[in-house]
């Protein structure tokens, strides 16, 4: 099972992420499905052998309707100046020739170049025409250089579709921002280029928005895997210089946006066109990093807060980490605890706490361990003013999520720490 954990992740961390989505938290800046990277369909066959134990290979990508009918085909479209093959398709009657409306990048070759069709195979049943589909994919993908605009393709290619980032996308440094990136097609078909964040100029730091997106190698590379360091430091720059941090992208005070990762330069020139339309006018986009050096060389080293050295005292009956019931399997206890938290959170939306906050106990207890959890334990005690217990749940929290593999958790740690801090100041001022 090692293995395969390795390679694909447990159902543990499938299950996990899944249900991290309730938490409403996670990033804004995943729906522009026109133009977005889309996660690959993964697709795979494991077969035991007494030689060698295991076997894995790519299933066909598609899904078979049930269909009886015998006149499927396999097509491809292609540039006729250059042969090349841009998308790979299986349909019946006039498929091959319809628009596709959601194979936004192929249409747009379609529509910039001369192209045409051909057939790689006729007169097949569905599963022939699911699984040529798949071989023809395959070939292309090891055997030539064309960039597919296919945002679902079979598992151990020798290449990946062209929807990752351009070979001509600058590499990651440490301390130095990234570049707004352009993909393979974009950069190969319709000649878009990356570009760098926009120079940090301090009139326009009044009012920023934080934007967390794509973050990925960024958190070891540029942050040298202490992302919190540098978020923390720059807010805490802002705000002991009556900056402001805002939360609405398109708020009509903001002055920047300081991106903690970074995205797709057509998201960026889309997001340009809203400011336009919105605010009439377009927003200085700046990185963390860049914003960080820049504060630090104005303004020097900061000093240490004396919030962080507050003591705390939290009074509960919570059961120790290492006593939870399925602590090692995350599918059992979400099965056994969720409901309690289901119970508990109504509980908290009524106003019954202190009821709340037992149910709360029992589902962690049963092996729940979902953001929404400590999200609501959180609501519950700043609700009752117990900053102690807060503070002391949210370490809880971050505690778990740093020791899970997920980048998507750096994102919900960053909020938490937010909020950590905010308890402190509140725990502060009610001495």
């Amino acid at each position: 099972m090692g293995f395969l954990s390795n390679l694909f992740g447990n159902k543990k961390s499938e299950k996990q992420n899944d249900k991290q989505k309730e938490n409403k938290d996670i990033s804004e800046s995943q729906e522009r499905e026109k133009i977005n990277k889309q996660p690959m369909g993964i697709s795979f066959n494991i077969s035991s052998d007494e030689s060698n134990g295991i076997s894995i290979s790519s299933s066909p990508v598609g899904v078979v309707t049930g269909s009886t009918a015998t006149d499927f085909y396999v097509y491809e479209w292609f540039i006729k100046n250059t042969s090349e093959i841009f998308y790979v398709g299986k349909g019946r009657g006039n498929r091959y020739k319809e628009f596709h409306e959601r194979a936004y990048e192929a249409e747009k070759i379609r529509k910039m170049y001369d192209t045409d069709v051909r057939f790689v195979g006729t007169g097949l049943t569905e599963e022939q025409a699911i699984e040529l589909e798949s071989q023809e994919m395959t070939r292309i993908l090891n055997e030539t250089n064309d960039r597919l605009t296919n945002r679902i393709i079979p598992l151990f290619t020798k290449r990946d579709n062209g929807h990752d980032r351009s070979p001509n996308t600058t590499e990651l440094q440490f301390e130095t921002a990234p570049h707004l990136y352009a993909s393979e097609i974009e950069d190969h078909y319709f000649g878009v280029k990356s570009r760098p964040f926009d120079d940090v100029k301090y009139e326009n730091l009044k009012a920023v928005v934080f934007i967390s997106r794509n973050i990925r190698n960024e958190i070891d590379i540029i942050f040298g895997g202490n992302l919190d360091k540098y978020q923390s430091e720059t807010k805490t720059f802002l705000s002991k210089n009556e900056n402001k941090i805002l939360k609405s992208q398109y708020a009509k005070s903001v002055t920047a946006w300081i991106y903690i990762g970074d995205d797709y330069v057509t998201n960026y020139n889309l997001d340009q066109e809203q400011a336009l339309e919105k605010l009439g006018r377009n927003i200085p986009t700046y990185h963390l990093i860049d914003v960080w050096k820049f504060l630090k060389e104005k303004f020097g080293e900061l000093e240490p807060d004396p919030i962080e050295g507050i003591t705390i005292n939290p009074i509960h009956n919570r059961a120790p980490l290492k006593d939870i019931k399925n602590l090692h399997d995350w599918s059992k206890g979400f099965d056994e605890g969720k409901p309690y938290w289901d119970d508990g959170d109504k509980e908290r939306k009524d106003g019954n706490l202190e009821r709340a906050i037992e149910l709360f106990d029992i589902a962690r207890y049963k092996g729940y361990n979902a953001p929404a959890l400590y999200n609501s334990y959180a609501m519950a005690y700043r609700k009752l003013k117990d900053y102690d217990n807060e503070i002391a749940i949210i370490d809880e929290a971050i505690e778990r999520l740093h020791s899970e593999e997920n980048k998507t958790n750096e994102v919900l740690i960053m909020k938490y720490k937010e909020r950590r801090a905010k308890a402190l100041l509140l725990k502060q001022k009610t001495k």
